[in-house]
């Protein structure tokens, strides 16, 4: 995570700067305070990566129906993002967005086996073919 300081109200990144002002600011805080990255929270609301950070960047800004749903994997309220009025939802209410945060990161935990697995199966194919490349040669 990138070090930040703070001055006259604007969070300095070593990557970009975020007015806590704004809504960009705003979806950041939260994310970064449930301690989520933007691939994990991109992945739970349906968008791309690149489209969050540009939404954190304040370059763009999400549709009603994203901003919602944004809200509810960060466990704000839409109005919190929107404004800054309004802030966490109840615990009762975050136990779903608890359990999608768990099943995304067991989904990312499996594809990477499963990326280990196709790879370890193609060395050992490889091998398994050299092997028998060099039983049938003549010594």
């Amino acid at each position: 995570m990138a070090t930040k300081r703070k001055t006259k109200g604007i969070y300095h990144m070593t990557d970009f700067v975020v007015e806590a002002r704004t809504l960009g600011g705003r979806l950041q805080n939260a994310r970064e305070k449930q301690k989520l990255s933007i691939s994990l929270v991109a992945k739970l609301s349906g968008v791309q990566s690149k489209t969050l950070k540009n939404w954190e960047l304040d370059r763009s800004e999400p549709r009603s129906n994203r901003l919602v749903n944004l809200a509810g994997v960060l466990g704000v309220t839409a109005s919190y993002l929107l404004d800054g009025t309004g802030g966490e939802i109840e615990p009762d209410q975050k136990s779903k967005t608890d359990i999608k945060v768990a099943i995304a990161e067991l989904e990312i935990e499996a594809d990477a086996l499963t990326n280990e697995i196709v790879k370890s199966s193609e060395k050992l194919k490889a091998i398994t073919r050299r092997l028998s490349m060099l039983r049938h040669s003549e010594w």
